[in-house]
């Protein structure tokens, strides 16, 4: 890492950080910094100011506010935070993993060093702070203006390890949200990621992501749980941590210590939706179905616009047998994601529920068979799925041998278990499914 100076421990950057100390909104931020003396300080250089705050001042000002003012005292939370983004877990047509991908930079626990340093330069630390709060939209657009400036970044201080760890998350938030496909946001986000271990070993954002890779591109979950682990050492009060580890617990059918580490974030953050979407998925992926409908369904209600929701319900709709709720919750994806292929896909399928009742059946096959085909899918978990929901045993036993001879090895726990639901009593399926589960 580059010589600079470093931030103070407690310091927090940007006015989304800022509000989410107190709970609140960069908007309320930004009027108590103008109207209530809240204590901001900007960074010098660049077109756009670019602020910070120290915790230790922010709670201060909290407190001498509701001492002076008879208020209740305000909401502190001890860790800093983004709005979570989250990934899909079955993408639907696509069935890739998810998993929310807030980008946080932690505080140092206690007696442990800072852990974050800003490069000397102020226009590089400024396009690095701008690209950071720029990832925590979740907006197409912002997630490339942030590529851009992340990659300039890393080309002005080669040696300056969280700008590599901040650009491999964002690349793999654009499969997400933007329009790279998982060829080519992983090619480039490994090469970051292993820069950023090797400049930034004691970051924990640089294992992170280094786990999130192993597991979901490489489907290795022992070397998945070794950054993971390190991860939390490294900031055992970081949320973001035990929300990315959780995830992938689910997904690999630990229900119970997943589930844990989800509710430790949950108590970390309080109130997120990604959270809160994650648990739900944790619920259906370890069988509780109808628990998992309700929180889901709850959730759509109150937040429309967050298209991971929806995509998890489409999901279990499918699982449902019912192909018109999968495709309307789809098409509602689509739209909020401005996903032109799935668009396209649901549009198609809409049209196929018209004409008979296995038209979409048969379609939506043909589009999962694709996607494995073009390397969009890293397993055939997702065809193995849609088949068994069509009852086409043929299919579903072709795909389960091909994915043997590949010698794949399966996470995607809720998926598995719809299968073997579907299909208990049948030795051949339940054989082969205990195989590629293995390990």
């Amino acid at each position: 890492m580059t010589a600079g100076s470093k931030a103070p421990p407690d310091r927090i950057d940007g006015w989304k950080s800022i509000g989410a100390h107190f709970g609140r909104d960069r908007t309320t931020a930004i009027r108590w910094a103008r109207e209530r003396d809240l204590p901001v300080h900007r960074i010098p250089g660049g077109k756009t100011a670019t602020v910070y705050a120290l915790r230790h001042e922010l709670d201060r000002w909290a407190q001498g506010k509701a001492e002076d003012e008879a208020a209740p005292v305000l909401p502190v939370r001890r860790q800093p935070w983004k709005a979570a983004a989250a990934a899909l877990v079955g993408l639907g047509a696509v069935g890739t993993a998810w998993l929310a991908m807030p980008w946080i930079i932690p505080p140092a626990p206690a007696g442990m060093p800072p852990a974050l340093t800003l490069p000397r330069d102020a226009a590089v630390a400024d396009r690095f702070l701008k690209g950071r709060d720029l990832l925590a939209d979740r907006e197409a657009a912002a997630i490339e203006k942030a590529i851009d400036l992340l990659r300039d970044v890393t080309r002005r201080d080669p040696g300056y390890g969280p700008g590599y760890a901040a650009l491999a998350e964002a690349l793999l938030l654009s499969r997400e949200f933007g329009t790279r496909s998982d060829r080519q946001a992983f090619s480039e986000a490994r090469s970051a990621a292993a820069d950023a271990l090797r400049l930034a070993p004691t970051l924990a954002t640089a294992q992170r992501v280094n786990g999130f890779i192993a597991y979901w591109r490489d489907r290795d979950f022992a070397a998945a749980r070794r950054y993971f682990e390190k991860a939390i050492a490294l900031a055992p009060g970081d949320a973001t941590g035990h929300f990315w580890y959780g995830n992938i617990l689910a997904d690999h059918g630990d229900s119970d210590e997943a589930l844990k580490h989800l509710r430790q974030a949950q108590t970390m953050m309080p109130g997120s939706v990604p959270i809160q979407t994650d648990l739900a998925w944790a619920l259906w992926s370890a069988g509780e179905r109808d628990a998992a409908l309700a929180a889901l369904e709850d959730l759509a209600r109150r937040h429309p616009d967050f298209a991971v929701i929806h995509d998890c319900l489409a999901v279990i709709h499918l699982s449902d047998g019912d192909y018109a709720a999968y495709v309307g919750a789809q098409a509602r994806v689509a739209e909020l994601r401005q996903n032109e292929l799935l668009r396209q896909r649901t549009a198609a399928l809409a049209k196929a529920l018209e004409v008979g009742s296995d038209a979409a059946p048969k379609l939506l096959l043909d589009f999962a068979d694709a996607d494995m085909a073009d390397g969009e899918s890293r397993t055939a978990a997702w065809s193995a799925f849609v088949a068994s929901v069509a009852r086409d045993r043929a299919r579903l036993m072709a795909t389960l041998r091909a994915a043997e001879a590949r010698r794949e090895r399966w996470g995607d726990a809720g998926l598995v278990r719809a299968i073997r639901g579907r299909w208990a009593g049948d030795a051949p399926v339940e054989s082969a499914l205990a195989r590629l589960t293995a390990g």
